[in-house]
Protein backbone atom coordinates (compact mmCIF):
# COMPACT_ATOMS: atom_id res chain seq x y z
CA UNK A 1 0.00 0.00 0.00
CA UNK A 2 1.43 3.20 -0.84
CA UNK A 3 1.81 5.59 1.77
CA UNK A 4 -0.72 9.20 1.85
CA UNK A 5 -0.19 11.77 -0.09
CA UNK A 6 2.10 13.78 1.91
CA UNK A 7 4.14 10.52 2.56
CA UNK A 8 6.87 9.76 -0.49
CA UNK A 9 6.07 6.73 -2.72
CA UNK A 10 7.62 3.50 -1.88
CA UNK A 11 6.81 2.51 -4.89
CA UNK A 12 5.11 3.64 -8.29
CA UNK A 13 1.50 3.57 -8.30
CA UNK A 14 0.25 0.24 -10.76
CA UNK A 15 -1.66 1.46 -13.89
CA UNK A 16 -5.64 1.22 -13.43
CA UNK A 17 -6.26 -2.25 -13.74
CA UNK A 18 -9.65 -3.89 -15.43
CA UNK A 19 -11.49 -5.59 -13.12
CA UNK A 20 -15.15 -7.45 -13.96
CA UNK A 21 -17.94 -9.65 -12.37
CA UNK A 22 -19.54 -10.81 -15.64
CA UNK A 23 -21.59 -8.02 -15.47
CA UNK A 24 -20.16 -5.01 -14.06
CA UNK A 25 -16.73 -3.61 -15.78
CA UNK A 26 -14.52 -1.22 -13.92
CA UNK A 27 -11.96 0.11 -16.15
CA UNK A 28 -9.51 3.52 -16.93
CA UNK A 29 -11.57 6.86 -17.49
CA UNK A 30 -11.23 7.28 -21.16
CA UNK A 31 -12.29 10.37 -23.33
CA UNK A 32 -15.30 8.57 -24.71
CA UNK A 33 -16.94 8.79 -21.07
CA UNK A 34 -17.36 12.47 -21.14
CA UNK A 35 -20.78 12.48 -22.23
CA UNK A 36 -22.08 9.83 -19.72
CA UNK A 37 -20.04 12.15 -17.09
CA UNK A 38 -22.05 14.83 -17.95
CA UNK A 39 -25.19 13.00 -17.65
CA UNK A 40 -24.23 11.75 -14.19
CA UNK A 41 -23.71 15.03 -12.72
CA UNK A 42 -26.02 17.32 -14.25
CA UNK A 43 -28.75 15.01 -12.35
CA UNK A 44 -30.50 16.14 -9.49
CA UNK A 45 -29.57 13.51 -6.76
CA UNK A 46 -25.94 14.13 -8.00
CA UNK A 47 -26.14 17.78 -7.22
CA UNK A 48 -27.90 17.23 -3.92
CA UNK A 49 -25.53 14.52 -2.55
CA UNK A 50 -21.98 15.01 -3.64
CA UNK A 51 -20.11 18.53 -4.40
CA UNK A 52 -19.90 18.36 -8.11
CA UNK A 53 -19.97 21.89 -9.49
CA UNK A 54 -23.36 23.01 -10.22
CA UNK A 55 -24.17 24.20 -12.72
CA UNK A 56 -21.74 21.29 -14.38
CA UNK A 57 -20.71 22.34 -18.32
CA UNK A 58 -18.02 20.26 -20.23
CA UNK A 59 -15.29 21.74 -18.86
CA UNK A 60 -15.65 20.23 -15.95
CA UNK A 61 -16.06 16.86 -17.12
CA UNK A 62 -13.05 17.08 -19.11
CA UNK A 63 -11.22 18.98 -16.15
CA UNK A 64 -12.30 15.26 -14.54
CA UNK A 65 -10.63 13.04 -17.04
CA UNK A 66 -7.57 15.44 -16.50
CA UNK A 67 -7.46 15.04 -12.90
CA UNK A 68 -8.66 11.08 -12.39
CA UNK A 69 -5.60 10.54 -15.15
CA UNK A 70 -3.35 12.98 -12.89
CA UNK A 71 -4.26 10.80 -9.44
CA UNK A 72 -3.59 7.70 -10.94
CA UNK A 73 -0.01 8.64 -11.70
CA UNK A 74 0.54 10.79 -8.72
CA UNK A 75 -0.70 7.45 -6.65
CA UNK A 76 -3.18 9.98 -4.71
CA UNK A 77 -6.07 7.93 -5.67
CA UNK A 78 -7.78 4.92 -7.50
CA UNK A 79 -10.88 5.37 -9.48
CA UNK A 80 -12.26 3.54 -11.54
CA UNK A 81 -14.78 4.14 -14.49
CA UNK A 82 -17.95 1.89 -13.98
CA UNK A 83 -19.44 0.17 -17.43
CA UNK A 84 -22.09 -1.46 -17.39
CA UNK A 85 -23.29 -3.18 -21.23
CA UNK A 86 -20.70 -1.09 -22.59
CA UNK A 87 -21.94 2.07 -21.27
CA UNK A 88 -20.25 4.62 -18.88
CA UNK A 89 -22.32 4.12 -15.36
CA UNK A 90 -20.52 5.78 -13.14
CA UNK A 91 -17.12 6.09 -10.77
CA UNK A 92 -15.94 4.67 -8.07
CA UNK A 93 -12.80 6.11 -6.74
CA UNK A 94 -10.45 5.44 -3.60
CA UNK A 95 -8.68 8.31 -1.93
CA UNK A 96 -5.62 6.95 -0.47
CA UNK A 97 -4.78 7.81 3.31
CA UNK A 98 -2.13 7.41 5.31
CA UNK A 99 -1.89 4.09 7.53
CA UNK A 100 -3.19 1.65 4.99
CA UNK A 101 -7.07 2.91 4.63
CA UNK A 102 -8.49 5.12 1.88
CA UNK A 103 -11.93 6.75 1.50
CA UNK A 104 -14.20 5.64 -0.83
CA UNK A 105 -16.48 7.73 -2.66
CA UNK A 106 -19.03 6.68 -5.57
CA UNK A 107 -21.81 8.29 -7.95
CA UNK A 108 -23.63 6.12 -10.82
CA UNK A 109 -25.78 7.62 -12.96
CA UNK A 110 -29.61 7.49 -12.59
CA UNK A 111 -30.51 4.88 -15.68
CA UNK A 112 -27.99 2.35 -13.76
CA UNK A 113 -29.22 3.00 -9.95
CA UNK A 114 -31.53 0.49 -8.46
CA UNK A 115 -29.97 -2.78 -9.99
CA UNK A 116 -27.17 -3.10 -7.37
CA UNK A 117 -24.53 -1.78 -9.96
CA UNK A 118 -22.96 0.23 -7.61
CA UNK A 119 -22.65 -2.58 -4.96
CA UNK A 120 -20.82 -4.58 -7.24
CA UNK A 121 -18.64 -1.96 -8.44
CA UNK A 122 -17.93 -0.87 -4.94
CA UNK A 123 -16.84 -4.06 -3.93
CA UNK A 124 -14.72 -5.15 -6.69
CA UNK A 125 -12.46 -1.93 -6.18
CA UNK A 126 -12.86 -2.57 -2.34
CA UNK A 127 -11.66 -6.63 -2.86
CA UNK A 128 -9.18 -5.12 -5.24
CA UNK A 129 -7.40 -2.82 -2.81
CA UNK A 130 -7.69 -5.02 0.55
CA UNK A 131 -6.07 -7.89 -1.81
CA UNK A 132 -3.64 -6.29 -4.01
CA UNK A 133 -3.10 -3.19 -2.44
CA UNK A 134 -2.42 -4.32 0.96
CA UNK A 135 -5.36 -1.52 2.05
CA UNK A 136 -6.37 -2.36 6.29
CA UNK A 137 -9.59 -0.28 6.10
CA UNK A 138 -11.74 2.05 4.15
CA UNK A 139 -14.24 4.67 5.43
CA UNK A 140 -17.10 5.96 3.68
CA UNK A 141 -18.89 9.25 4.31
CA UNK A 142 -22.01 10.37 3.08
CA UNK A 143 -24.53 13.32 3.89
CA UNK A 144 -27.26 12.49 6.32
CA UNK A 145 -30.38 11.29 3.96
CA UNK A 146 -28.65 9.87 1.48
CA UNK A 147 -30.40 6.40 1.65
CA UNK A 148 -28.83 4.74 -2.01
CA UNK A 149 -25.22 5.26 -0.30
CA UNK A 150 -25.72 4.16 3.06
CA UNK A 151 -27.67 0.74 1.51
CA UNK A 152 -24.31 0.46 -1.10
CA UNK A 153 -21.96 1.19 2.20
CA UNK A 154 -23.61 -1.54 4.22
CA UNK A 155 -23.95 -4.16 1.47
CA UNK A 156 -20.13 -4.10 1.64
CA UNK A 157 -19.99 -4.46 5.22
CA UNK A 158 -19.08 -0.56 6.54
CA UNK A 159 -20.42 -0.09 10.06
CA UNK A 160 -22.05 2.75 10.45
CA UNK A 161 -20.52 4.57 13.24
CA UNK A 162 -22.52 7.13 13.42
CA UNK A 163 -23.97 10.48 12.42
CA UNK A 164 -21.44 13.53 12.59
CA UNK A 165 -22.80 16.99 13.55
CA UNK A 166 -21.33 19.52 10.46
CA UNK A 167 -18.81 16.96 9.09
CA UNK A 168 -19.35 17.79 5.26
CA UNK A 169 -18.82 21.23 3.47
CA UNK A 170 -21.72 21.34 0.94
CA UNK A 171 -21.48 24.47 -1.51
CA UNK A 172 -20.84 26.60 1.30
CA UNK A 173 -22.65 24.73 4.11
CA UNK A 174 -21.96 22.52 6.84
CA UNK A 175 -24.10 19.32 6.73
CA UNK A 176 -24.88 16.53 9.03
CA UNK A 177 -23.03 13.44 7.90
CA UNK A 178 -22.74 9.74 8.41
CA UNK A 179 -19.37 7.91 8.43
CA UNK A 180 -18.71 4.40 8.26
CA UNK A 181 -15.76 2.23 8.51
CA UNK A 182 -14.76 -1.86 6.87
CA UNK A 183 -11.59 -3.45 7.73
CA UNK A 184 -9.95 -5.76 5.36
CA UNK A 185 -11.08 -8.81 7.87
CA UNK A 186 -14.50 -7.91 7.61
CA UNK A 187 -14.48 -7.43 4.42
CA UNK A 188 -16.46 -10.14 2.13
CA UNK A 189 -16.74 -9.35 -2.17
CA UNK A 190 -20.02 -12.04 -2.06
Amino acid sequence: MRPGPHAPPEVPPPAAPTLDDGDVVLRAHRPGDLDGILEQCRDPDTVRFTTVPHPYGREHAAGFLTQVAQDWADGRAAAFAIEVDGRFAGTVDLRWEDGAFAEIGFGLAPWARGRGVMTRAARLALGWAFRDRGLAGAHWRAVVGNEGSLGVARACGFRLEGTVRGLLVHRGERLDGWIGTVLAEEFTAR
